[in-house]
């Protein structure tokens, strides 16, 4: 789906606070000849500077790591539901599906052992 720049009325608090709360989410990295997706529990920094995650070594997104950080994109959905077009009550309308998404854009890097015990 493409939204329409209308529909985006939640601002940037109500995004990350919805983020923050949901804390689950579609980790998704470019790689040959697909790309890359893990299902993760996040934490988002009070900040939201960075999500804190955990993935298990044998991870296709983890091996990548080994030799550089990678660009990522994190996006975090909620429920969502079909809306057809009679629920208007008027006449030439067309369905619609609602969703919340937040998409977040960044590098994943590799973090040494010893820090991910307290994660």
């Amino acid at each position: 789906m493409h939204p329409n720049p209308i529909f985006r009325t939640t601002d940037a608090q109500n995004s990350l606070a919805f983020a923050r709360e949901r804390s689950f989410g579609t980790l998704v990295m470019n790689a040959e000849p697909v790309p890359l997706l893990a299902h993760i529990p996040f934490l988002l920094r009070d900040d939201a500077s960075h999500a804190d995650l955990h993935l298990v070594r044998s991870n296709p997104i983890a091996r990548a790591l080994k030799d550089a950080s990678q660009s990522v994109k994190l996006a975090v959905t909620a429920p969502d539901s079909y809306i057809s077009p009679d629920w208007y009550g008027i006449e030439d309308q067309v369905p619609t599906w609602n969703y919340i998404s937040v998409h977040f854009e960044g590098a994943l890097e590799l973090q040494p052992q010893d820090t991910l015990l307290a994660l």
